[in-house]
Order: C-alpha cells, then structure tokens, then sequence
C-alpha cells in the first residue's frame, strides 16, 4: 500500500482568505472566550486534535483568494484543513466523517466546507530517521507508517512530522481521480515541503 502526502497543485492560490486572527475574533465574540485562546487553539489545533464544531458560528462568509475563484478547484488544502466544495462534500461526507470534523463555510455566498482532520496515523518508529543538524533535532529525515494501522484510514497525520502534512493510501487518492476531482496531487516523498 503507498502513502502519500496531499499537496495543492503547483502555483495555486488558497481558496478562501482565511485570517485566523480574524476568525478568532469572530469565534470568541459568540462563545465568551478571548481572542487569543481561540487563536492559541487554531495554532495548536492540527497537533491537539481540537475540535471546532462546537464554537463554529453560522453564515462564515470569506472572500476567495486572488485568483481562486478563477482556479475553480473541487477540492484543496488550506493550510491545515481540505476546503471543499459541496458537491465533493457530498461525496466525500460518509467516508470521511469518521476522520474528522465538517466546518460550513461560504467563499463569497458560495457554500463550502472546511475539513478538520482529527486523525493521527500510527508511525513505524524502527523505519523513521530524525535528522539532526549541528546536534539538535531538525525534524524528519524519513517517515514510514505501521500498514496495518493505515490501511484503513483514508487521511491521517503523522504525530511525529509535527501534524503539518495530511496523508492518505491509494483509496483515497482513487477516490479523488475516478471523480476527475481537480485541486490535489499525491506526493511519494512523506516530508518535502515543496509543490
């Protein structure tokens, strides 16, 4: 079974201009917390699992991105959520509500959803290499994941990349091209931060 890292395509924008320090803002008027402990949260969030269903106010209303609309996508990353559009939701929903939480959006009145992954894949400890520079530790120099473990997730994180990355096997990505969804490529390199 191969892995792969879930990447947007070369030189796209992000979809929707998505401020966190924005969001919190909106997110702590409705739910009596502070600004700063709901952005604390969104920067912690991919690493702690924390869930935002709870807090999510209605009618979210973003502007896209640049040329985003243009772009047109399915479906993308936005940092460290997927944003869909509904019809993939639809799609997609059944699969992968066990995986994480659903967030409704709107990219200038369009409806959208935002896909929070609350889903860690187990490493192969004896099969990952941290790389170190100048003695101290400089993340990963290679990643594998127990099959066993994944084989039946279709997107996962990996908790010692940092949670920075989303993963999936080939069911996932099968799913993605047999609909000639546009907006993501499957990398084979788990750790390069480049498109």
């Amino acid at each position: 079974m191969t892995v792969y890292q879930i990447k947007n395509e070369a030189y796209t924008y992000d979809v929707i201009d998505f401020d966190i320090v924005e969001l919190s803002k909106i997110i702590s008027k409705s739910n009596d917390l502070e600004p700063d402990t709901v952005l604390k949260m969104f920067m912690s969030a991919s690493l702690n699992n924390i869930e935002f269903s709870h807090l999510w106010p209605e009618g979210l209303n973003f502007d896209y991105f640049g040329q985003a609309k243009k772009q047109d996508y399915d479906i993308s990353r936005l940092g460290k959520f997927l944003i869909m559009k509904m019809p993939v939701y639809e799609l997609l929903k059944e699969q992968l509500v066990s995986f994480g939480e659903f967030l409704p959006v709107k990219a200038e009145g369009n409806s959208m959803m935002l896909f929070n992954l609350l889903t860690f894949g187990q490493e192969q400890k004896d099969m990952c290499l941290t790389k170190y520079e100048d003695g101290f530790e400089d993340g990963l120099e290679l990643l594998n994941f127990e099959q066993d473990d994944i084989q039946n997730k279709l997107l996962f994180k990996s908790r010692l990349e940092g949670a920075q990355k989303v993963y999936c096997t080939d069911e996932f990505k099968n799913i993605i091209q047999s609909n000639s969804l546009k907006g993501l490529v499957f990398d084979e390199d788990l750790l390069d931060p480049f498109i």
